[in-house]
């Protein structure tokens, strides 16, 4: 009885510690498949896209007439975009994206468990008694930077004229005075 106590216990500890984490990766990745078979068959709102534009400067790029299928998302602001078809055109590349919810919502549960599992303060859904403080100690900012010296703006133009009107001439480094003189022709 106590050998199968301590392997519930120690399984639960694995879970707990690294576990969990494992299986809300497989059922993310188990989203993104799902999401993706369903941009590939078309089974999507076409009010659900928006545009990102992006602009590029690439040498001879090959203009798309229309948009093409492709894979990739996006993270913005904590949430999860994913790429739907993108298009060149001229100097930009327009990219439609979807919002993941499925993931942003597994994201979510995940990071509450973790927090939920290791007692992170405000995490916990229960009512903190008034005049207790549970946390050990607070700590702001400006406990640790007080002792750090403003920073003030000083202008340097004047030195800067003056150094820029001398030349660069140093006879003891050669191999620098080949490296400014420009190739010459054969």
């Amino acid at each position: 009885m106590r050998k199968t106590a301590a392997i519930l216990l120690l399984m639960l500890f694995v879970f707990n510690t690294i576990g969990y984490k494992l299986w809300f990766t497989i059922a993310m990745q188990k989203a993104d498949n799902k999401l993706e078979a369903s941009l590939d068959k078309n089974n999507y709102n076409q009010q659900d896209l928006f545009t990102l534009t992006i602009p590029i400067n690439l040498p001879y790029q090959n203009v798309a007439t229309g948009f093409e299928r492709v894979d990739g998302e996006i993270t913005v602001n904590g949430e999860t975009y994913k790429y739907v078809q993108r298009k060149v055109e001229n100097d930009t590349l327009f990219l439609q994206c979807i919002r993941h919810s499925e993931k942003i919502d597994l994201e979510q549960q995940s990071n509450d468990y973790f927090g939920k599992v290791n007692d992170f303060a405000g995490n916990n859904d229960a009512k903190k008694m008034p005049g207790k403080n549970t946390s050990i100690a607070k700590f702001s900012f400006s406990d640790f930077t007080n002792d750090i010296a403003s920073w003030k703006c000083v202008s340097y133009l004047p030195l800067a004229a003056v150094y820029s009107a001398k030349p660069f001439i140093n006879n003891s480094c050669t191999h620098l005075q080949q490296l400014i003189k420009p190739p010459q022709a054969v």
